[in-house]
């Protein structure tokens, strides 16, 4: 029998040798042993402790993304100003000197004016003002008038002299629901990161774990081939098996750092020190394990959801475009009138003021007309109100489109989490029974009815069951957090408040 087992060893070096002197070169190049691999220049890094709901704070505060789109409701509310100006009236003031050479002499006259004009939200184009003559010999004309334009049908109305307006204010409530939308995706982002980074320490404890079982095992297969109750090629088995736990162990360990970088990214806005900061958390709080009702979900999805809402105030300016575009087919018709007072030539410039005085009958003049314009063809007008109403009419079916896709979104989240509820019951039953059946091999072994291969195998299904209890735990978190994301109730569940 030792014969037929003779050759056996050599096939098993050769499988496993290259394999475990990469493993073991690994292990020498990397520092020793903590998890977060802690040398001299770490102990020196500053430290951040974290839970995820600092996390989550931080992220909001310091996040650049957020930052950026910060500015974008301001700069709306800046155009919503600008938009404004249209009807701040203007002051006007004028002065002009004249001078004629004639053969009876030189003549100098000078006129001064001043008047207040603007528009109103009607369309009203007004004008009110005062003007002054005088002569180099001291007399005084003056004269106040008062004219206004009235459309009576292309630009009458409020609702096409504050289209522009009503079209900025719109755009700043989109940006607002953009920003919101910003800080949901930060939230859940973080949300997931930190779940990740916390899988990964568990991670990295399953590896070592399963390691050491491994070095353990090793150890007590050299005690027992010294003595001679167990061959070399068991004790080989072991050792290659340590080896390759070994590589499972530094990729866990990566793992954490990976995350941890992501995590810090979302956290802090300092890129100096971002990647010598170091950073411990606590647990993630115990997920909730009520059942999400879809039919609260997609209402919720329909009132707070951003890209929904923005499609909402999208659909309304198209609606403003249409009517803006309507009235600029209309022919123009516009009533005009005013009303002119004149002051007496007088020497005194007080005298000439007197517009209203009973005792004299000062000069008055108005006038009253239309002004019509009828555009022939009006290719034009007609050609941008088809394509407003078009445009109008599209607005209408991506905000059925979205509708749609709204409920497959939020009915695939609460699919997600139902399935990871599951998961974590399923896989925490899979690991009870992994360890049973590895303490059970290890007693097996210890009476020599079992091998070391078929331990090592125990132990390795026991560390994937671990594995997927963890998988299943952060998954289910996290469907919980994409769940809120597709209903957009993100930050009503994390209690953020917005104050713009």
């Amino acid at each position: 029998m030792l014969d037929s087992i003779a050759p056996l060893p050599y096939e098993v070096w050769r499988m496993f040798f290259p394999r475990l002197l990469f493993c073991l070169f690994l292990a020498a190049s990397l520092p020793a042993a903590s998890v977060w691999g802690a040398d001299a220049s770490a102990s020196d890094a500053p430290t951040i402790h974290l839970t995820l709901r600092k996390a989550i704070q931080l992220a909001i505060e310091n996040n650049l993304a957020i930052k950026v789109a910060d500015f974008n409701p301001d700069i709306a509310a800046a155009r919503i100003t600008s938009e404004l100006g249209v009807f701040d009236p203007s002051l006007n003031l004028n002065a002009t000197h004249y001078s004629l050479n004639s053969n009876s002499g030189e003549t100098q006259t000078g006129d001064f004016g001043i008047g207040i004009g603007g528009t109103t939200l009607y369309g009203t184009d007004y004008n009110i003002g005062l003007a002054n003559t005088a002569t180099r010999y001291r007399q005084y004309s003056t004269g106040a008038q008062f004219s206004l334009t009235q459309p009576l049908l292309r630009g009458f109305g409020s609702d096409v002299n504050l289209a522009s307006l009503r079209i900025a204010r719109n755009n700043r409530q989109i940006s607002e629901w953009e920003f919101k939308q910003g800080i949901i995706n930060v939230v859940t982002e973080t949300v997931f990161v930190y779940n990740e980074l916390y899988s990964a320490l568990r991670n990295y404890d399953a590896a070592t774990h399963s390691r050491d079982l491994a070095i353990e095992l090793c150890k007590e297969e050299k005690a027992r081939a010294e003595i001679g109750v167990k061959i070399e090629l068991d004790v080989i088995t072991a050792q290659a098996e340590a080896a390759s736990r070994e590589e499972a162990v530094l990729l866990a360990k990566n793992n954490i750092e990976t995350n941890e970088r992501l995590l810090k990214q979302l956290i802090t806005s300092d890129t100096r020190t971002l990647l010598q900061t170091h950073v411990t958390i606590e647990p993630p709080p115990t997920a909730a394990v009520d059942q999400v009702e879809l039919e609260n979900g997609l209402r919720e999805a329909l009132v707070e959801r951003p890209d929904y809402q923005e499609a909402l105030i999208a659909l309304q300016t198209r609606h403003i475009n249409v009517v803006t575009a309507h009235n600029g087919t209309l022919p123009r018709l516009d009533l005009v009138g005013s009303l002119n007072l004149l002051g007496l030539d007088s020497s005194d410039i007080a005298d000439s003021l007197r517009f209203f005085d009973s005792s004299t009958r000062n000069p008055q003049s108005w006038s009253v007309g239309a002004l019509v314009s009828i555009p022939l063809g009006n290719r034009g007008a007609k050609g941008r109100l088809k394509a407003a109403r078009l445009l109008d009419a599209q607005a209408l079916v991506t905000l059925k489109q979205l509708e749609q896709t709204i409920i497959v979104d939020v009915a695939n989240a609460a699919g997600e989490v139902a399935t990871a509820h599951q998961r974590i019951d399923s896989t925490n039953e899979a690991l009870e029974l992994a360890k049973e059946s590895l303490s059970a091999g290890q007693k097996r072994h210890e009476a020599g009815s079992a091998t070391t291969f078929e331990v090592l195998q125990l132990q390795k299904a026991m560390t994937e069951a671990a594995a997927a209890v963890i998988r299943a735990e952060a998954d289910y978190r996290k469907a919980l957090s994409e769940y809120d994301r597709q209903t957009g109730t993100t930050l009503l569940r994390n209690a953020i408040n917005i104050a713009q």
